[in-house]
């Protein structure tokens, strides 16, 4: 039932809309009233006697074909609304005295009414046939919500109700109430539509159908043949022409005096447009099943075939031809009899074929008509009890309760219906039923499992044997590729991931049928390659397991073991297998990306305690020098480093600060390499500069150059400092009174590791007892507010000019600062820092 509320308004509005006009007209023939047996020609107005029932009280008066009624109960009568308000006020067995024109003579004749009922056979197979037929055409249109407007199960359903209509309300025999009037209006309605909808159904079933007149066409041909092939302007056309026919007869009629015959209410030249309609629908039948290409199709078309042609051939012999020629209605009650051929056929089609793809859906609908038919069944013994004591109670008197009690069986009818359609559902579709419940469970199961291998077994051995299916294959998203399972009926072992099939599977997101992929061989050779093997197999359709818009893999699924194709029911089932299946398969990933994380980080917390091992923790300065230094890495590890280094002069001390051009664990495997590379230089060297150039031919390669940023210091006795820089900012110098000055660049400041022949220069400073030298990374100015804004080179001077006077005091107050500016975002770069005082004297 979901189906019916997705439909378009205007065709949910025409199809109950009809379905209740018809079936105010089946239960008004019902109820009890007082009647005459007249049956009137179609001209209402005239009050003209068409026929009379046999055994009415019409027919007992003498009442015969060509009367006049011109009064009733001593009144005079000028329309049919009157005689019903006349007899409506009459009891059943009353005798009401007739006036009749008959012959040109007035004649009063005593008419005995009786209650109303069905007046022929007829109708009640008519009935029948149309509500069939509306039933096949609804569950036709209900399992193919999705379908275009124009789809073929859109005019399907269409045809279907215009048949209903026709025969329920066409067929009823006339009388003279309202009601009478608007039934017989609506059907007549429907016999100007029901050919256009017949030719147009047959001529976009199972898909449109074009026509070529020539090889070449040109000029007027070409252009006649595109309009019947490509403008929607056709169909326009051909259901404008029924009613401009009626019109123009109707018109020739009142305006020129034409002499119309008329055929069941209707003019005979629509009932001659109505055959040549059904005979070229017929043909473009014929024309589609010649052309059918798969086995399938050809019996679908057949079986179709066989029932339009046993419905409308009669149909076009008794109720067009014999007519036209004798001018007898006595054929047509044999004409409607092969219509319910058309339906059968149709319901047969799709129960054997699937025809219109809605096998599962019509099945289970044809189990819920009889259920239907049985609560109508039921209703109308219940009608005909509530008659029976509404009678006694006087209620049918009132005109309000015909129409109250049909309303109130309508709105009591589908809550019913709908209850029972659970048991039935279990009852008599055991296997769908327990499919799906498998399915749920199976769907539940792959949202809880995390193992690869698991999840290959739910999703390949478990549903084939839930859905009966002869293998199915699953694709798992390996690197750059899909990796097949190991139950592989001869599949490829791999596919490229960046192959045109998978980038359709990712797009389209649910299942599709393998012929809807075929075009994707033309694109590359492992799409192709892959779709004949699945081709080969005999593959009906791939399944994608998509989550969170990734392809995590997708299902090849084989054929049934019943070799029965696949319903949509259980492409909808297998659809909720991989929506599961692909959660199943983000679980796992992101389980085994987790561990993988916290393996990398257990392993990133050694690397880490391997690097800051090797820095070291204090630095132990001649006295009265102070040193104290922090390196803190953007990252777990980081590139950054700071270290003593040996020199000849055993009374000096050689510090260096250190910025490799890299962070994380690059930064810290090349900062190994650099401070090997300078302790290793700084053995031999007999100056600073001296040292920066065999470290630097150390570190410069051409296949894998490091570039290495440092500020190397030597401190001596007496406040005496040298100093070097290569790549690093300049050191800032704080005096004992304050002041902040920066050290002075040296003319050649480039990294280590950038040329491969340079020469840096070595500067000299004299500290006096209280000032304090500050060194730092270019990490420290870069550093990032939680806003963006760097920390900057004049916010920096003004943190160090109220930094304490003590070292260590001073690197923990920078530092601090820097944690605070920067907040809980991820470090722009590392940050070393490094301060010196001279402490003599004080």
């Amino acid at each position: 039932m979901a189906g019916l509320f997705r439909l378009s308004h205007r065709l949910w509005v025409f199809g109950a809309g009809a379905f209740l006009v018809a079936s105010l007209s089946v239960l008004d023939m019902f109820l009890p009233r007082p009647w005459d047996g007249v049956v009137l020609a179609l001209d209402r107005e005239l009050l003209l006697v068409k026929a009379v029932v046999p055994g009415t009280g019409g027919a007992e008066a003498g009442l015969r074909p060509g009367d006049r009624i011109v009064g009733v109960a001593r009144s005079i009568v000028r329309s049919p609304g009157e005689v019903a308000r006349l007899l409506a006020a009459q009891r059943e067995g009353a005798t009401v005295p007739y006036l009749v024109l008959r012959e040109g003579s007035l004649v009063e004749v005593p008419v005995r009414l009786s209650a109303r009922r069905l007046s022929t056979p007829l109708f009640v197979y008519a009935a029948f046939t149309g509500f069939f037929f509306f039933a096949v055409g609804l569950f036709v249109v209900v399992a193919r919500p999705e379908d275009a407007p124009a789809a073929p199960s859109r005019v399907f359903f269409i045809l279907s109700t215009l048949f209903m209509v026709f025969l329920v309300c066409r067929l009823r025999p006339a009388s003279y109430s309202f009601f009478d009037g608007l039934v017989l209006t609506t059907g007549t309605l429907s016999l100007l539509a029901l050919p256009a909808a017949f030719l147009h159904f047959f001529l976009v079933f199972p898909r449109r159908q074009e026509f070529s007149f020539t090889e070449a066409p040109t000029g007027f041909v070409r252009a006649v043949q595109d309009f019947i092939n490509t403008s929607p302007h056709l169909f326009t056309v051909l259901y404008a022409l029924p009613p401009a026919t009626y019109a123009v007869s109707s018109l020739g009629a009142r305006v020129f005096g034409w002499k119309l015959r008329f055929f069941a209410g209707a003019p005979v030249a629509s009932w001659v447009l109505l055959g040549d309609y059904l005979v070229l629908g017929v043909l473009a039948l014929l024309r589609s099943l010649l052309r059918a290409e798969e086995a399938r199709e050809r019996r679908q078309m057949a079986t179709v075939f066989a029932g339009t042609a046993i419905g409308v051939v009669p149909f076009i012999l008794l109720a067009v031809i014999l007519p036209a020629i004798s001018d007898t209605e006595q054929t047509l009650a044999l004409a409607v009899v092969s219509f319910v051929a058309i339906p059968v056929a149709f319901a047969y089609a799709i129960v054997r074929f699937q025809l219109l793809d809605v096998r599962v859906v019509i099945r289970r609908s044809l189990l819920y008509t009889l259920t239907t038919a049985t609560l109508t069944a039921l209703y109308a013994l219940a009608l005909a009890a509530a008659n029976a004591l509404a009678r006694h109670q006087g209620l049918v008197e009132s005109r309000y309760f015909p129409l109250l009690f049909a309303l109130m069986v309508v709105a009591l009818f589908d809550p019913l219906r709908r209850r029972i359609q659970g048991p039935v559902d279990r009852f008599f579709f055991r296997d769908m039923v327990d499919a799906r419940r498998a399915v749920e469970e199976l769907s539940e199961a792959l949202t809880r499992e995390f193992s690869l291998p698991r999840l290959d077994q739910w999703l390949t051995g478990r549903l084939r044997e839930i859905m009966k299916l002869s293998w199915v294959v699953l694709y798992r998203g390996e690197g750059r590729g899909f990796v097949t399972s190991a139950h592989n009926p001869g599949m490829p072992e791999v596919l490229p991931a960046g192959c045109a099939l998978v980038g359709e599977l990712r797009r389209l997101a649910q299942p599709v049928r393998l012929g809807q992929l075929e075009g994707l061989a033309l694109l590359d050779q492992e799409s192709a390659s892959f779709l004949a093997r699945a081709r080969q197999l005999e593959a009906k359709l791939l399944a994608p397991l998509v989550a969170s818009g990734e392809l995590y893999g997708f299902l090849v699924v084989g054929p049934k073991l019943s070799e029965d194709e696949l319903s949509r029911e259980e492409e909808q089932l297998l659809r909720t297998v991989a929506n599961q299946g692909a959660v199943g398969l983000e679980n796992a990933r992101f389980l085994r990306e987790h561990t993988r994380q916290m393996e990398l980080e257990k392993e990133l917390e050694v690397a880490r305690q391997v690097q800051f091992s090797l820095i070291p923790e204090q630095i132990q300065a001649p006295a009265p020098w102070r040193v104290a230094a922090r390196c803190v890495p953007a990252y777990q590890v980081g590139g950054d480093f700071y270290d003593v280094l040996p020199t000849p002069q055993s009374s000096c001390q050689a510090l260096v600060l250190g910025d490799v051009a890299g962070k994380s664990v690059a930064g810290a495997m090349l900062m190994v390499a650099a401070r090997e590379a300078l302790r290793s230089a700084a053995l031999e060297a007999k100056s600073p500069a001296a040292l920066l150039a065999a470290a630097n031919a150390r570190l410069y390669r051409r296949e894998r150059r490091v570039t290495l940023a440092v500020t190397y210091l030597l401190l001596c006795p007496e406040g005496q400092v040298v100093y070097c820089l290569a790549g690093q900012p300049a050191p800032l110098l704080r005096r004992r009174d304050g002041s902040l000055v920066e050290l002075p660049l040296p003319g050649m400041r480039l990294p280590l590791g950038a040329l491969a022949n340079a020469q840096w220069e070595e500067l000299r400073l004299h500290l006096d007892p209280g000032d304090l030298l500050f060194l730092y990374s270019d990490g420290l100015p870069d550093a990032r507010s939680r806003d963006g804004e760097p920390l900057g080179e004049q916010r920096l001077k003004e943190l160090l000019a109220q930094a304490p006077r003590e070292a260590d005091g001073v690197v923990e107050h920078v530092i601090r600062f820097v944690s605070e500016f920067s907040g809980d975002g991820q470090a722009f770069d590392d940050v070393t820092v490094m301060a010196v005082t001279w402490k003599e004297g004080l």
